[in-house]
C-alpha cells in the first residue's frame, strides 16, 4: 500500500508547489500593472486610465483570493476563483484601452492551459478552459471593433512585451518542471499545439515584422524626402531674406563709404578750400562761456568744437574744408531713410553732424567725440584693415529709436584724419524682420554678432525664455539672446549663429521638434533667424503616416481576428489526435493496473496492427508467461523459505555466542591477578558456552611442558591439584596445539577417540585446543571439552579462536600487570635506602643531630655538644605521632623513610587536639620537602665548585707546551687543592726511555 501512496503524495506536493507559483505570479504581476497604471492616470486626463487601473486592482485582490484558498489546500477552488475572475475582468479592458486585445487573449489562453494542465482537475478544467477561451475572443474582438478614440496603452509597447515575456517565461518553467506528470493525452495535445502555434505565431510575426518593416523604410523615405525639403526652402528663405538686407546695408554702407572718400579728397585741396571761400569758420562760429563754439541753426550741419581745441587758424582751415560736406551728407540721408545721421569726428575732436539739430546744445563743452565706441572701433589701433566697422546698438538721443552706428576711418596719404559715422535706425530693419512668416506660426529675428536682439517677435522672446528690454536714451541694451534658459543644444546653434555661420538646424525644445534656419548679414555683423516648427512643414508626411497607421492597424485586427480562429482550430485539433493516439495506451494502462492488482488472467485488446497493436500482443503474453513464472515461483519460494529457516537459526546461534564471547571479555577484563584471572577465564567460558570441562595451560620458563593453570571441572580441580602438565609435541590435543601453535579438533569418532581416555574426565565426547598466543609465541593453550559428540563445527572452532584472543590478551596484561607492580616496588624500596643512605652520610659531614628552640632562643645541636645538658632528639625509628601530656611526638619522613623527629612542647601541659596536630604534620610534610631541596642545592653547588676547580686546574695545564713548567703548574695546583700534602710526580725509568 505504501510503494502506491508515495508517488501521490509527491504528485500532490507538486501541484501544491505550481499552485503557488501560479497564484503569487499573478499576484505579482497584476499588482505591479496597479501600480503602474495608476502612476500614469494621474498624469493623463481621462477617466479611462483610472477605471483601468480599478480593474486590475480588482484581479490582484482575486489573485490574492485564489492564494488564500491554495494556502488551505483547496488548489481547484483557488484556481477557479482566479481563472473566472480574470476571465470576467480583462474583456473591459479593451473597452478602455486600444492596442492590447490581442496580447491580452494570446497571455489569457496560454496561461489558463497551462494552469488548467498543472494543477487543476479534467472537470473544472474543462469548465475554465471554455469560459477562458470565450473571454480571450470576447477581449479580442471588443479590441478589433472599439473606438479610435480610446485611450492608448500607458505603458510603452517594449514594457508590454517584456511583461508578457517574463509571464510566459515563468509559466513556461513552471510546465516544464511538471511535465512528466501529465497524462498522455495531455502530452500529445500540448506537443501538436505547441508545434502548430510555434509555426503560426513564427510565420505570423515574420510576416507583420516584414510589413512594418517595409512600411516604417517607404515612410521614413518619405519622411526624408519631405525633411529635406522643407529644409531647403527653408535655408532658401532665410538666405533670400538676408540677401535682401544685405543690399540695404550694402547700400548705406557705399554711400557713408563716398563721402569718406570724398573727404579725403577734399583733403588734397585743403590749401584752396581752406581759404574759407564758401563758408569761414572763424566768422560763423559763436563761442559759449564754457569756451566751446557751435555754429547757426540755419546750416545744413552742426559743427560742434570743444573747449579743449583752441581755434587756430589750421583748425579754421580744417573746418572750412569739412564744411563742403553739407553738398553731399544731405543726399545720403535724403535717400536712404534707413540712415538718422551722418557725422565726422576729426582727429582733434571736432564734430561736423547732419542735419542740423542743435546737436552742441546737448553736449558738454570737453565732450571728445574721440572717446566714443564709435569713433575708437575705426581708429587704426582697433581697425588696421581700414574696413567699416558696427558699434553696439543704443537708443538714438533724438527719438529715432534703437540706433546702431557703422564707422569708416578717413585717411589723407596714409595719415589717419578722423572717423566717418553713420547711424541707421533699426525699426525698419526689425519691422522687414518682423514681416518675415514661414508657415503658419513660423517667424524671424535677428541679433548682433555679441548677441544682442535687434528685432523678435514675442513668441520668439517666450521660445528663449526672455523678456523683452526697455531702453533710456544713449542706454546700450544689456540682455543678449544667451541670458534666457536655454537647452545646451539650443546655446550651441546661437553661438555658431552669433560668429557668422549659417545652415539649418532640428531641435526639440519642451517636447516639439522646430527647424531653426539662420545666415550672417553685412558682413557678419548681424544675424538673422528663423524658427517654425517642423510638423507645420512636414504635415504631408504626418497624414501619410496617419494613413499608414490606420491600415496597419486594421491589418492587424484582420489578422489578429483570423489567427484567433486558426488558434481555436488548432485546439480542437490536438485534443482530437491526442485522444485518438493516446487511446489504447490508456487501455492498455488499464490492463497493466488491473493486472497489477493481482489479476494475471486480464488481456489487453488488440485493436490494429501499429506499433501499439504489437505492443499489445506482446503485452498478453507477458501476461501468460508471468502466470507460469508465478506458479513456479511458488514451489521455489517454500525451498528458499525452509533454507532460510535455518540460516536465521545458525545465525541466531551465532550471535548468541558472541554475545557470550562480549560476556567473557567482560567477566575476565575486570581481573589483572593472574592466579583469580586464569579461573575465571574457565567458570565464564563453561558458564556461557555450557561445556563440560575448561583448563588452561601454560608454558614453563623452558617452554618444554604445558602445565595446568586453571580449570572448572572436578576432574580438572583434582588434575590441577596434582600438577597436571603435558609434554609440548608428544601429549594429547593440547601439546599438539602447544608446539604447533594450531587449533586441533578431536571427535568421538575414528581415530581422534585416542584423546579421549582421560580418566578424571570419562564423560568427554569432544575436544577443541586452541592456541594462546602473545605476539607471535605460544604461551598457552585453552582446552574445551563437551559430552556431545561432533559438538564443534568450524564456525564454533572460529568463534573460539575469537575467546582464545581475548583470553591471550587478559593473560598478558596480568603478567604486566605483575610485573609492573614488582618493578614499582624495587624502585620505592631502592628510592628509600638511596634516601636514607644520603641523609646519613649528610648528618655525618654536618655533625648536626638537631635544632632546639624554646620560644626565645634558638640552637644548634651538634654530636660534640650534644651531652651539655641538652637531650637529644628522639630516635628516627618513631613512625607514629604520639600525646603524651603536653608533648608532641611526630617523625619526619621523606618517600616513606624516617630522617629524623619533631618533639613539640607546650608550657601548660594540656592535651593537643585534632587541628593542632593536623598543623604541626602540615608543617613537617612541607619541611622534609625543603630540608631534601636545600640538601640537594648544596650537594650540586659542591659538584659545580669540584667541576670548576678541575676545569681551571685543566685549563692552565692545557695551556703549557713546555713539559717542565707543565709538571711544575700541575704539582703546585694539586698542593693549592689539597693544602699541606706533599706532591711528587715520576716517570717510570723504562716510559722514559
Amino acid at each position: 500500500m505504501n510503494e502506491h501512496r508515495t508517488p501521490l503524495f509527491a504528485a500532490g506536493e507538486r501541484q501544491l508547489r505550481s499552485a503557488y507559483v501560479i497564484c503569487v505570479t499573478a499576484l505579482l504581476a497584476f499588482l505591479s500593472l496597479t501600480v503602474t497604471i495608476t502612476w500614469h492616470s494621474m498624469r493623463a486626463p481621462g477617466w479611462q486610465l483610472f477605471a483601468l487601473a480599478g480593474l486590475t486592482l480588482m484581479a490582484t485582490i482575486a489573485s490574492w483570493n485564489g492564494l488564500r484558498l491554495v494556502h488551505n489546500r483547496r488548489i481547484d477552488l483557488g484556481m477557479t476563483v482566479l481563472i473566472a475572475s480574470i476571465a470576467v475582468i480583462l474583456p473591459f479592458t479593451s473597452l478602455l484601452v486600444r492596442g492590447l486585445g490581442f496580447y491580452i487573449g494570446i497571455a489569457q489562453l496560454a496561461g489558463v492551459s497551462l494552469i488548467v494542465a498543472l494543477v487543476v482537475s479534467r472537470r473544472p478544467g474543462v469548465a475554465l478552459g471554455g469560459l477562458t477561451f470565450v473571454s480571450a475572443f470576447l477581449t479580442v474582438i471588443l479590441d478589433l471593433l472599439g473606438s479610435p478614440a480610446r485611450q492608448a496603452p500607458p505603458i510603452p509597447q517594449g514594457t508590454i512585451y517584456t511583461i508578457l515575456g517574463l509571464i510566459l517565461l515563468i509559466f513556461a518553467i513552471v510546465f516544464l518542471r511538471n511535465f512528466r506528470d501529465f497524462s498522455l493525452q495531455t502530452k500529445i495535445s500540448l506537443g501538436i499545439l505547441f508545434t502548430g502555434g510555434v509555426a503560426l505565431g513564427v510565420l505570423s510575426l515574420f510576416a507583420m515584422n516584414r510589413t512594418v518593416n517595409i512600411t516604417n523604410i517607404l515612410s521614413e523615405r518619405l519622411e526624408t524626402s519631405v525633411n529635406l525639403l522643407a529644409e531647403e526652402q527653408l535655408f532658401g528663405t532665410v538666405v533670400e531674406e538676408a540677401n535682401g538686407a544685405n543690399k540695404i546695408f550694402d547700400s548705406a554702407i557705399s554711400q557713408v563709404a563716398g563721402l569718406s572718400s570724398q573727404l579725403e579728397l577734399l583733403q588734397e585741396q585743403k590749401n584752396i578750400l581752406g581759404a574759407g571761400t564758401y563758408w569761414d569758420a572763424g566768422a560763423r562760429l559763436t563761442r559759449f562761456s564754457d569756451g566751446q563754439y557751435f555754429n547757426n541753426r540755419y546750416s545744413p550741419g552742426s559743427v560742434f568744437v570743444p573747449s579743449t581745441v583752441e581755434l587756430d587758424e589750421n583748425v579754421i582751415r580744417d573746418l572750412n574744408v569739412m564744411a563742403y560736406l553739407d553738398f553731399s551728407a544731405p543726399f545720403v540721408l535724403e535717400n536712404n531713410p534707413q540712415i538718422t545721421a551722418v557725422y565726422y569726428t576729426d582727429e582733434h575732436g571736432m564734430i561736423v553732424y547732419y542735419p542740423n539739430v542743435l546737436h552742441n546744445a546737448g553736449l558738454p563743452h570737453d565732450y571728445d567725440g574721440r572717446a566714443q565706441p564709435t569713433y575708437r572701433v575705426a581708429t587704426p589701433l582697433f581697425n588696421p584693415e581700414k574696413k567699416p566697422r558696427w558699434s553696439f546698438p543704443r537708443q538714438d538721443s533724438t527719438g529715432a529709436g534703437l540706433v546702431m552706428s557703422v564707422s569708416i576711418p578717413v585717411y589723407f596719404k596714409d595719415e589717419f584724419k578722423g572717423v566717418m559715422t553713420a547711424d541707421f535706425k533699426l525699426d525698419r530693419i526689425a519691422e522687414d524682420v518682423n514681416a518675415i512668416r514661414v508657415g503658419a506660426s513660423g517667424y524671424a529675428f535677428l541679433v548682433d554678432s555679441n548677441g544682442h536682439i535687434i528685432a523678435m517677435p514675442p513668441q520668439g522672446y517666450e521660445f528663449f525664455d526672455l523678456e523683452p528690454e526697455t531702453l533710456e536714451v544713449n542706454q546700450e541694451p544689456q540682455q543678449t539672446i544667451f541670458d534666457g534658459d536655454q537647452p545646451f543644444e539650443l546655446q550651441q546653434i546661437i553661438s555658431r549663429m552669433v560668429v557668422g555661420g549659417s545652415g539649418i538646424i532640428t531641435t526639440n525644445l519642451g517636447g516639439v521638434d522646430y527647424f531653426l534656419a539662420y545666415a550672417p548679414l553685412a558682413d557678419r555683423n548681424f544675424s538673422l533667424g528663423v524658427i517654425v516648427p517642423v510638423a507645420e512643414l512636414t504635415q504631408p508626411v504626418v497624414v501619410t503616416r496617419n494613413e499608414i497607421n490606420t491600415q496597419m492597424q486594421l491589418a492587424v485586427r484582420n489578422a489578429a481576428l483570423i489567427l484567433l480562429i486558426l488558434f481555436l482550430g488548432a485546439i480542437l485539433i490536438s485534443i482530437s489526435l491526442g485522444q485518438i493516439i493516446a487511446a489504447p495506451v490508456l487501455r492498455l494502462t488499464q490492463t497493466a493496473n488491473q493486472i497489477l492488482e493481482g489479476d494475471l488472467y486480464a488481456q489487453a485488446e488488440i485493436a490494429s496492427r501499429d506499433e501499439i497493436g504489437t505492443l499489445a500482443q506482446a503485452f498478453n503474453a507477458m501476461t501468460s508467461r508471468l502466470r507460469e513464472t508465478f506458479e513456479g515461483q511458488e514451489k521455489i519460494i517454500e525451498e528458499r523459505t525452509a533454507e532460510l529457516m535455518n540460516v536465521s537459526e545458525s545465525n541466531k546461534r551465532r550471535a548468541k555466542q558472541f554475545q557470550s564471547i562480549a560476556q567473557v571479555a567482560r567477566a575476565i577484563s575486570s581481573t589483572l591477578d593472574l592466579d583469580s584471572l586464569l579461573n575465571k577465564i574457565t567458570i565464564a567460558i563453561s558458564n556461557e558456552f555450557g561445556f563440560y570441562h575448561v583448563g588452561v595451560f601454560l608454558l614453563d620458563s623452558a617452554k618444554e611442558y604445558a602445565v595446568l593453570g586453571a580449570a572448572n571441572s572436578e576432574g580438572g580441580q583434582v588434575m590441577l591439584a596434582r600438577g597436571h602438565r603435558l609434554k609440548v609435541g608428544e601429549k594429547g590435543l593440547v601439546g599438539f596445539v602447544a608446539a604447533t601453535g594450531r587449533p586441533r579438533v578431536a571427535l568421538d569418532t575414528g581415530a581422534d577417540a585416542v584423546f579421549f581416555n582421560n580418566p578424571h574426565l570419562p564423560d568427554t565426547r569432544s575436544e577443541v585446543a586452541l592456541p594462546l598466543r602473545a605476539g607471535e609465541q605460544v604461551i598457552g593453550v585453552l582446552d574445551v571439552q563437551s559430552v556431545e559428540p561432533n559438538a564443534f563445527t568450524e564456525e564454533d572452532v572460529a568463534i573460539l579462536a575469537t575467546l582464545a584472543d581475548q583470553v591471550s590478551i587478559a593473560i598478558q596484561n596480568a603478567r604486566q600487570s605483575e610485573e609492573t607492580r614488582k618493578a614499582l616496588a624495587e624502585s620505592e624500596a631502592l628510592s628509600r635506602q638511596f634516601a636514607q643512605a644520603r641523609w646519613q652520610d649528610f648528618t655525618n659531614r654536618q655533625n648536626l643531630i638537631g635544632i632546639l628552640h624554646t620560644g626565645a632562643k634558638t640552637t644548634l645541636l651538634y654530636a660534640k655538644n650534644a651531652g651539655n645538658g641538652n637531650e637529644p632528639p628522639r630516635g628516627a625509628n618513631q613512625p607514629k605521632s604520639r600525646g603524651r601530656g603536653a608533648v608532641l611526638s611526630l617523625p619526619i619522613k621523606l618517600r616513606g623513610q624516617v630522617i629524623g623527629s619533631v618533639e613539640v612542647s607546650a608550657p601548660d601541659n594540656r592535651q593537643w587536639d585534632r587541628d593542632e596536630m593536623d598543623i604541626v604534620i602540615a608543617i613537617i610534610e612541607r619541611a622534609a620537602i625543603a630540608l631534601e631541596n636545600s640538601r640537594l642545592l648544596a650537594e650540586s653547588r659542591k659538584r659545580a665548585a669540584k667541576e670548576q676547580a678541575i676545569g681551571e686546574i685543566a685549563a692552565r695545564i692545557s695551556a703549557q707546551s713546555d713539559v717542565d713548567e707543565l709538571l711544575k703548574i700541575a704539582a703546585r695546583e694539586l698542593n693549592r687543592t689539597l693544602p699541606g700534602a706533599e706532591i711528587a710526580i715520576q716517570f717510570r725509568k723504562e716510559d722514559a726511555e
